[in-house]
C-alpha cells in the first residue's frame, strides 16, 4: 500500500468512494423503506388517493434520482470526505432533500406521471435525511478506523544522520500529532555518528539494523543516505522488505540503481510527509482490497457475536462448572502487525496452572520448530479437549476482529518467545494482520509437524491475499472446524 502525508488524508478518491456507496445505499433503502412503511399510514397521512401501485410503477424512477441527487450532492459539497461540522450536514442534507424534492415534484407535473405516488417521493425525501445522515457518519466512521489502524502510531527507522535525515524528521514532526513515531537513526559510520539528530536518538551503525529490525516493532523504514552508499543501501533494504516492512526513499536516492523496478511492484513513486519519494514494499497492501477486507470483518464477527451470544454463555457455564478453580477465559498476549502485541480471548481449556507445567512437557513436542504442538497435551482439561476439537474455544476471538486486531484469515498470532525463535524470513509473517483461520489451517492444521512449512503456507498467503482467497478460506475452514479435523 502506497504511504500517504497523513493518517487521515481528507478529500481523496477513496473517501469519495465510500461516501457514493453511502449514498447509494442511503437512496436504495429510504425509497424502499418509504414504498413498504409510508402506504400503511395513508388514513393518519390523509393520503388515501396517493395508494401507491406495484413497485416497479416507481422503481424506474431510482435512475433519474441517482443522477439527480449526485449533481444536488456535488453541488451541496456532500460529496467530499472533507470533514465537515455535523451540524452543516445536517443543514446542507435538509437543503439537498428540499431541493430534490422540487426537482422531482417539477418533473413528476411536467410529464403527467399519473402513476407515482407523490406520498412514496415525500416519504423518500423525509426518510433520506435520518438515513443519509447515519450512513454518512456509518460508513466515514469504518474508512477513519481502518486508516486508522494502518497508519495509525507509525514507528519510523531513518537510515541516516545528514541533511537529509533532519529535514525528514523535521517534516515527520508537523505531522498529525501521534500519528508517527521515530523511533531512532542509523548511521552507516558509527565514528561519525552524533549522539542524536533533531533530538532523536542515534541507535548505532547500520551493521546492528537487520538484527533491531528483527527484534523491535517497527512499521517503516526511510533512507535519507547519500547515493554513493547504494551498494550498502540495496542488503538493508532487501532485510527490511523480506520481514514485509514497509521502505521509503528519499528522492535523491537513486532506486533504479538499486535494482527495484516499478514492473516488479515493489516500487511506486508516493508523497511523504509532502515531499516525492519511491515507496517500496514486498507486500501486497491494496487500500480498496484492505477496506473490503476490514468491513467483511466488523459485518461477520458482529453478527457471528451476536448469533452465538446464548452458545458462548453456556461455554461459559460449563468451562466454570468443570473447572471451577479458574478463570473461564483465557487471556492470550500475543503479536500482531509488526509484533505490536495485544490480549486476545480464548476460552480456557487447560488446567489454572497449565504454564507452570509446561517446561515439564516441553521435551514432547511435536512441532519442529519454535511453535509448540502436542497431540496429548496432559494440561488439557477433558471439556477442553472437546472445545479444541471443534475450535469452540476460539469462538471469542470474533472480538479480537471487532475491534481491529485480527481479521477473519490471515496467520495465527504467535506467542512473544515464539516470535523470537523465528528465523529471520519467517518473521515476514507479522508484516500483515494475524487472522482466526489460515491456509494452515484448512491445509494439514496440527497435522503439519513442521514450522517451516506452516510459514511457507502463511507467506503464500500475503503474497497471494485478495478477497476472493479470504472467501475460499472462509468456505474451507467451515467442514474442516465442523469435521474436528486436525485440530487436539
Amino acid at each position: 500500500m502506497l504511504l500517504t502525508t497523513t493518517c487521515h488524508p481528507t478529500g481523496d478518491w477513496s473517501g469519495r468512494r465510500v461516501l457514493l456507496l453511502s449514498h447509494a445505499f442511503s437512496i436504495s433503502s429510504s425509497f424502499f423503506l418509504s414504498y413498504r412503511l409510508l402506504p400503511n399510514y395513508r388514513h393518519y397521512l390523509r393520503a388515501g388517493a396517493f395508494a401507491p401501485g406495484p413497485f416497479a410503477a416507481h422503481a424506474w424512477l431510482l435512475l433519474l434520482i441517482f443522477p439527480l441527487w449526485y449533481l444536488l450532492l456535488e453541488a451541496l459539497g456532500l460529496n467530499s470526505a472533507t470533514r465537515l461540522s455535523w451540524r452543516a450536514v445536517i443543514a446542507r442534507t435538509v437543503r439537498l432533500q428540499l431541493f430534490g424534492l422540487g426537482a422531482l415534484s417539477a418533473l413528476i407535473f411536467a410529464f403527467k406521471l399519473q402513476t407515482v405516488s407523490r406520498l412514496i417521493i415525500f416519504g423518500f425525501c423525509v426518510l433520506l435525511v435520518p438515513i443519509s445522515i447515519a450512513t454518512r457518519w456509518l460508513f466515514l466512521s469504518v474508512l477513519e478506523a481502518h486508516r486508522s489502524h494502518i497508519y495509525n502510531i507509525a514507528r519510523i527507522l531513518v537510515i541516516g544522520t545528514r541533511e537529509r535525515a533532519r529535514e525528514f524528521i523535521r517534516q515527520a514532526r508537523q505531522a498529525e500529532e501521534g500519528h508517527y513515531e521515530v523511533l531512532g537513526c542509523f548511521e552507516p559510520e558509527a565514528a561519525q555518528a552524533p549522539r542524536e539528530v533533531e533530538g532523536v536518538r542515534v541507535v548505532g551503525s547500520t551493521k546492528i539494523l537487520r538484527c533491531y529490525l528483527f527484534a523491535h516493532p517497527v512499521d517503516i523504514v526511510v533512507f535519507a543516505m547519500p547515493p554513493e552508499r547504494v551498494p550498502e543501501a540495496k542488503d538493508l533494504m532487501d532485510a527490511a522488505l523480506e520481514l514485509g516492512l514497509r521502505v521509503v526513499v528519499l528522492p535523491d536516492f537513486y532506486v533504479q540503481r538499486l535494482g527495484y523496478t516499478v514492473d516488479q511492484q515493489q516500487v511506486r513513486i508516493d508523497s511523504f510527509f509532502g515531499r516525492p519519494v519511491a515507496a517500496l514494499s514486498s507486500v501486497p497492501r491494496h487500500s480498496s482490497y484492505l477496506f473490503v477486507k476490514r468491513v467483511m470483518d466488523i459485518a461477520i464477527s458482529a453478527l457471528l457475536l451476536l448469533l452465538l451470544a446464548p452458545l458462548l454463555a453456556l461455554l461459559a457455564i460449563l468451562v466454570k462448572l468443570t473447572s471451577p478453580h479458574g478463570p473461564v477465559f483465557y487471556r492470550w498476549k500475543v503479536l500482531g502487525v509488526n509484533k505490536k502485541p495485544f490480549v486476545s480471548y480464548k476460552f480456557r481449556t487447560m488446567v489454572p496452572n497449565a504454564e507452570e507445567l509446561k517446561p515439564q512437557i516441553l521435551g514432547r513436542n511435536e512441532m519442529v520448530g519454535p511453535a509448540f504442538k502436542m497431540r496429548d497435551d496432559p494440561r488439557i482439561t477433558p471439556l477442553g479437549r472437546f472445545l479444541r476439537k471443534y475450535s469452540l474455544d476460539e469462538l471469542p476471538q470474533f472480538y479480537s476482529v471487532l475491534k481491529g486486531d485480527m481479521s477473519l484469515v490471515g496467520p495465527r498470532p504467535p506467542f512473544q518467545e515464539e516470535a523470537d525463535r523465528y528465523e529471520f524470513w519467517q518473521r515476514r509473517k507479522l508484516s500483515i494482520k494475524p487472522g482466526i483461520t489460515c491456509l494452515w489451517q484448512v491445509n494439514g492444521r496440527n497435522h503439519i509437524h513442521n514450522f517451516d512449512q506452516w510459514a511457507q503456507l502463511d507467506l503464500e498467503y500475503i503474497q497471494k491475499a485478495s478477497l476472493w482467497l479470504d472467501l475460499k478460506i472462509l468456505l474451507k475452514t467451515v467442514p474442516v472446524v465442523l469435521r474436528g479435523r486436525g485440530a487436539y
